[in-house]
């Protein structure tokens, strides 16, 4: 088990990757440190504090909810756009296909592009009612996310979107209803908001978790799933899993498991 108390013969920088992956279990990737490690002198310079004064503040208890939210969502890359995978949302579609209230879980959505994706897509290939819930550890994405304002983007039709007077485009109150989001860390026990989804998609989440957590993310998405439900995952990020009751469908892409219905 590792202790919140990070050793002390590291940089401070080094205890902070070390406090994140003790609070958070994740990893912070050695090609994103150092732009992890700008932004939370920023975040510690907003506070007039420098990172050994943060550090100072986390150690005495004194870090607010909102502060580590902050730094948890520095932590953590929001690289995301919509439809940023054509071949994720063609294969949701396609499983959708005669469910007739599909429900659709999507775990590391970021501030929601991918969600909405899934939502334009349904609608545009006919189904008038499914539900849809995006989970994030960043309560900063998850609020941006509800909002369901975003840049016009030209593959969301009319169906499921309105231009807004500033060249944005909503999101139709009604396709709001139907896609949700909360915070959430999936490493947590609390239950996601959303009962054994038909399908789970998580993409680039997975990648900053060690092997072991991830295998153990893996499997407590699998088990959430309803019988004969489906799991994709991002190319790479399955490798040597195996859990029982999933079956790995070939030369999918992206990866995609199939639960068994016996469970």
């Amino acid at each position: 088990m590792i202790s919140l108390d990070a050793p002390e013969d590291l940089d401070v920088f080094g205890r902070w990757l070390d406090t994140i992956e003790a609070r958070f279990s994740i990893q912070i990737d050695d090609s994103r440190q150092q732009a992890f490690k700008s932004a939370l002198e920023r975040f510690a310079g907003s506070l007039g504090l420098t990172l050994e004064g943060l550090e100072s503040r986390s150690k005495l208890g004194l870090m607010e909810a909102e502060q580590w939210a902050m730094v948890l969502h520095l932590a953590t890359n929001h690289e995301t756009r919509f439809f940023r995978s054509p071949a994720a949302t063609k294969t949701i579609v396609a499983l959708c296909k005669g469910v007739l209230a599909p429900k659709v879980l999507s775990v590391g959505c970021s501030s929601g592009e991918e969600p909405y994706s899934i939502a334009s897509a349904l609608l545009d290939a006919g189904h008038p009612t499914f539900r849809i819930h995006g989970t994030d550890v960043s309560s900063v994405c998850i609020a941006t996310a509800r909002e369901g304002l975003y840049p016009q983007h030209p593959n969301v039709g009319n169906l499921a979107a309105a231009a807004t007077r500033d060249g944005k485009m909503r999101f139709h109150r009604f396709v709001r209803d139907m896609v949700t989001f909360e915070q959430h860390n999936i490493l947590q026990d609390r239950p996601v908001e959303l009962a054994v989804p038909d399908i789970v998609i998580t993409q680039n989440m997975l990648i900053y978790y060690r092997a072991q957590t991830r295998y153990q993310i893996l499997n407590r998405l699998s088990s959430m799933l309803a019988p004969g439900g489906h799991l994709i995952t991002a190319p790479g990020e399955t490798l040597n899993w195996e859990c029982q009751g999933m079956t790995r469908i070939p030369n999918s892409n992206p990866n995609v498991f199939q639960r068994s219905v016996d469970v």
